[in-house]
């Protein structure tokens, strides 16, 4: 009686449940959700059939994770598409593997998330929106602020009322406090981020990179820099936690900045090297001096600098970003020479 109840809820069941028995290659067990998410009668349910729904791009991930499994790893979930009709489905499978002198089963549930997926999405898309723009409107902002500070100093020293000299100040006064705040806002966000315990889940870092850098691009004729964008295939998927990793996109992008002329081009470049993605991001600024490469990523050192509008730093922005790239067991490095433009690189390895 309870045999025949369990078998009932899972039949049932809007999760999907599966039972493969991976000596003889066969479904031992599917229910009705799997049957329905697949598009196929218990006659077409063959390993075959079923792999050529999943999406081509997530076949070899998959490959890799039964391999983990059969060598003992345990995934709490994995999360790949499928495409079973017009329309790519999200799913998140949690598998375990059971062992018996008859053979080896593959047990899993699955459920369908793709409108969680798409939630998600569009939520880090308008996020990395708003990082972008918030990184462009406090170089302009800056700027302007700076120019305008230039200003009430030279007005300091021509005016002789002091009623007038009073304005000043106070105009002055103001203008510290605006990009002081500025400076709080975006230090604060990047500081809280970093300190969050490491999240990661499988991303198209291609995808959401080309997203930024069109944000970027947008600003072109406000920020006066030309954006370049390239990667080697339209999708990259590497485990990330992604909003960690868009701070360090973020801290590079809003140095090439700070560093770069009017005029000036900024690239960003994503390379796909099978067992790690080589992140790229070079301008043709003003480089950074011999006497601060040694120190370039330590907390508070001599190569804290200004920027070309009189953007301040804390000297501590460089120390998390390498930071937060070897919590993903990546490397960050750079070239440069003053005058002459700087490249940084950032390699995050598959495994």
């Amino acid at each position: 009686m309870t045999d025949r109840v369990f078998q009932s809820l899972a039949e049932h069941s809007p999760n999907v449940n599966f039972a493969f028995d991976l000596t003889s290659g066969r479904f031992k067990y599917v229910n009705q959700a799997f049957r329905q998410l697949f598009n196929a009668e218990d006659e077409a349910l063959t390993l075959d059939y079923v792999c050529s729904k999943i999406s081509a791009a997530d076949r070899e991930y998959l490959r890799k994770c039964l391999v983990d499994l059969m060598e003992g790893v345990v995934y709490r979930t994995i999360e790949f598409r499928i495409e079973p009709g017009l329309e790519e489905r999200w799913i998140r499978l949690s598998p375990f593997v059971l062992k018996s002198d008859s053979g080896t089963t593959i047990i899993g549930n699955a459920t369908d998330i793709t409108d969680e997926i798409v939630n998600i999405n569009t939520l880090k898309k308008y996020t990395n929106k708003k990082n972008s723009v918030l990184n462009i409107l406090a170089h302009d902002l800056r700027g302007s602020l700076g120019i305008a500070n230039t200003l009430t100093q030279a007005l300091t020293k021509e005016v002789t009322d002091p009623k007038l000299s009073n304005f000043i100040q106070i105009i002055t006064k103001i203008l510290k406090q605006s990009t002081d705040l500025i400076t709080d806002l975006t230090q604060r966000e990047f500081f809280e981020t970093a300190e969050v315990d490491l999240v990661t889940q499988r991303v198209d870092i291609a995808a959401k990179l080309k997203e930024v850098m069109d944000e970027y691009r947008k600003s072109e004729w406000t920020t006066e820099r030309i954006f370049n964008f390239s990667s080697s295939n339209e999708s990259i998927f590497l485990e990330l936690d992604d909003s960690k990793f868009m701070q360090v996109v973020n801290n590079l992008m809003t140095n090439a900045l700070k560093f770069t002329k009017k005029q000036g081009v900024i690239s960003l470049t994503v390379t796909d090297q099978k067992d790690s993605v080589l992140f790229t991001f070079s301008d043709d600024g003003i480089g950074i001096p011999e006497k601060c490469h040694a120190v370039l990523f330590e907390k508070f050192t001599e190569a804290r600098r200004k920027g070309l509008n009189g953007e301040p730093t804390v000297g501590l922005g460089l120390s998390i970003v390498k930071m937060i790239v070897e919590w993903h067991k990546g490397r960050i490095w750079f070239e440069s020479k003053e005058n002459a433009g700087t490249t940084f690189y950032v390699e995050i390895p598959r495994n």
